[in-house]
């Protein structure tokens, strides 16, 4: 039964005339009817407090399947991480994700895929001289998974399975290049030189700076670097790699 605030406030003084006509203490009785016509105050649950103070964390995702790479954004400024599929365009990415600094996304991919992600440039662009994340699962889900440099270093890249496995590296190197290895896009971001098919005198000294800084075990600086190992040995790719999930990292060149 629904009962009006003005009901109960002629019912209170009510008994507070009865109550002081049988002797009770004025001031008291005031505290004590003055509470009780206050408004209860809420109480709040711990459960109600968590939701009503949690944030929630904007989803950075795009690509779909079962295979999925997330990407963490080392470096100082924005960037734009495009996926592209074995035998499609490397110019427009088939998924992407932009992330500022510190912040993680998503890409994925099915069973059967294979291809690299790459970042852009400062004006969106995906140059052919980009570092890689160079993936493709099988069609039962296993991963062959390394980084390349052979076409250039625009980013540091490094990747893991979470299981022990890792390729590639986090070192910022681009400062101290050699003059005339490295070019800048419209924002001031670096990218050195690959070897590529070490035609011209700025590849091979990209190149060569690249293995000097990185070595040769982590990353692909040269096409045949899985071919000239003595020990026969490929240590720039995670062959045969039953993870499905794994993470990564984009920093400054």
């Amino acid at each position: 039964m629904a009962v009006s605030k003005a009901s109960n406030v002629n019912s209170l003084t009510g008994l507070e005339d009865a109550l002081s006509h049988m002797g009770a203490n004025p001031e008291e009785l005031a505290q004590i009817f003055g509470n009780l016509a206050q408004p209860p105050t809420p109480v709040i649950s711990s459960h109600e407090s968590d939701v009503t103070n949690k944030t929630t964390t904007p989803d950075v995702s795009a690509g779909s399947g079962a295979n999925k790479v997330t990407i963490t954004n080392t470096s100082k400024h924005d960037e734009t991480i495009g996926m592209f599929l074995n035998g499609g365009s490397t110019t427009e990415p088939v998924a992407k994700i932009t992330l500022k600094p510190g912040e993680s996304g998503t890409l994925s991919y099915a069973n059967g895929q294979g291809g690299f992600m790459a970042k852009a440039d400062a004006s969106g662009t995906f140059q052919p001289t980009a570092s890689r994340l160079e993936f493709y699962a099988d069609a039962k889900g296993v991963n062959n998974t390394d980084v390349s440099y052979i076409d250039g270093r625009n980013a540091s890249i490094h990747v893991s399975d979470d299981q022990g496995k890792t390729a590639g590296d986090t070192k910022s190197i681009a400062a101290s290049a050699p003059e005339g290895t490295v070019t800048r896009d419209s924002a001031g971001n670096a990218t050195i030189a690959g070897w590529y098919d070490g035609s011209s005198s700025t590849m091979q000294a990209g190149g060569a700076y690249m293995e000097q800084q990185l070595g040769s075990g982590n990353a692909y600086i040269h096409p045949d670097d899985d071919q000239k190992r003595s020990d026969g040995t490929n240590p720039m790719t995670m062959a045969q790699d039953n993870s499905q999930n794994y993470t990564a990292s984009f920093g400054d060149a």
